[in-house]
C-alpha cells in the first residue's frame, strides 16, 4: 500500500510558472496528502514559488551526473533517476510539475505500484505510485545498468511498458483516460482549450486508427484492440462529452515541453476565473473564486499543511 504522501522534483532550468503552482496547489487541495515533498538540486524563485512553497517541505537532493556509470546529461533523464529513488524511500505519489489534480487518488493507493497508459507509446512516468520498495521500482532501478542518454523515452515510457508486459503481477495499470487523457497529439486536446478539433487531422487520426484495429483484430491481439477503440472513436464525441470524461480522470497532463505556445502560455488565474475552456471550468470546480482572485493579486490562499 502506498502512503498518501506526493512528491515533485525540480532540477532546474526553467522558472517556476502558474503551471507548476498549479500542479503544486491542486495535488494539496485535492488529494489532501499527509505531506508533499519538493526534491530539488536547486531552490526555485519567483512570484509562484514564494505561493507554492509553504505547502512542501523542500528536500536538497545531489545532482546525479550518472547512474551504473552511465553518463547522465539531461535535466529530463536526472529527474527520471531522483523519482525512482525517492519512492523507493518514501513511497508515495510522483507527480511531474505540469500534472493537474482532478480526483483523488486515493482509490490506488491500495495497490503495490500503478503507472499510467499513454496511448501509443508505453507507461509515461510523470504520474506513478508505489510502496516503498515495491518490485517493480526495484527492477526498474536495475535496469538503468544499460541506460543511453541518446534513447530519449526509452527508459522512463518504453521500458516500463515492456516490464508490465513481463512482470504483469506487480503493476497495476491505469487506463488511458485516468492520467494521461487527453494525450498532447490528440485532435480532441482543442477541446480542452475552448476550440474545434481540426476536422481534417481528426479524420487522418481516425482512418490510421482504424486501419490499426481491423490489424489487431486480426491478429486477436486484444489490449492494441482497446487502444485503437479508445483512438479511433472518441473523436467523435463533442465537448461537453469529453468535459465529462476529463472530470473523471484522476489528473490531466499538460505536456508542457509540447502545449506551452500554443495553450499553456495563456493560463493565468484571471483565465481561469473567466475563460469558458475545458480546462477553466475543470480549475472552477476544484478552486473557488475567491482563492483565484487571490492567486491573482498574489496574496496567501491557503495555510501550510501541518
Amino acid at each position: 500500500m502506498a502512503p498518501n504522501i506526493i512528491h515533485f522534483i525540480y532540477v532546474g532550468g526553467r522558472a517556476f510558472s502558474f503551471i507548476h503552482f498549479l500542479a503544486v496547489y491542486t495535488a494539496y487541495k485535492v488529494n489532501k496528502p499527509e505531506q508533499i515533498y519538493f526534491h530539488h538540486t536547486e531552490e526555485p524563485s519567483g512570484k509562484w514559488w514564494d505561493m507554492a512553497r509553504p505547502l512542501l517541505k523542500l528536500n536538497r537532493v545531489a545532482p546525479v551526473n550518472e547512474i551504473f556509470g552511465n553518463p547522465v546529461i539531461y535535466p529530463a533523464h536526472k529527474a527520471d533517476i531522483i523519482r525512482l529513488e525517492m519512492l523507493r524511500q518514501f513511497g508515495g505519489i510522483y507527480l511531474d510539475l505540469d500534472i493537474i489534480s482532478i480526483n483523488p487518488f486515493k482509490p490506488l493507493l491500495k495497490y503495490n505500484f500503478v503507472m499510467g497508459i499513454e496511448p501509443g507509446t508505453g507507461l509515461c512516468n510523470a504520474v506513478i505510485i508505489a510502496s516503498k520498495d515495491a518490485p517493480f521500482l526495484e527492477l526498474w532501478q536495475e535496469k538503468y545498468k544499460t541506460f543511453n542518454k541518446d534513447l530519449w523515452n526509452f527508459h522512463s515510457v518504453i521500458l516500463p511498458g515492456k516490464m508490465a508486459k513481463e512482470f504483469p503481477e506487480l503493476i497495476y495499470l491505469a487506463d488511458k483516460y485516468n492520467f494521461f487523457y487527453p494525450t498532447h497529439n490528440d485532435p480532441v486536446c482543442e477541446y480542452l482549450w475552448g476550440n474545434k478539433p481540426n476536422i481534417k487531422s481528426l479524420a487522418i487520426r481516425m482512418g490510421k486508427n482504424l486501419v490499426m484495429l481491423v490489424t489487431m483484430w486480426l491478429k486477436r491481439d486484444q489490449d492494441p484492440i482497446k487502444l485503437a477503440f479508445y483512438e479511433t472513436f472518441h473523436g467523435l464525441h463533442g465537448k461537453e462529452w469529453h468535459y465529462s470524461r476529463a472530470q473523471k480522470s484522476y489528473c490531466i497532463h499538460l505536456w508542457e515541453g509540447l502545449w506551452g505556445k500554443p495553450y499553456l502560455d495563456q493560463l493565468s488565474p484571471e483565465y481561469l476565473q473567466s475563460n469558458p475552456s475545458n480546462f477553466a471550468r475543470l480549475m472552477r470546480n476544484i478552486i473557488p473564486m475567491d482563492e483565484l482572485e487571490a492567486m491573482a493579486k498574489g496574496q496567501p490562499i491557503a495555510l501550510p499543511m501541518s
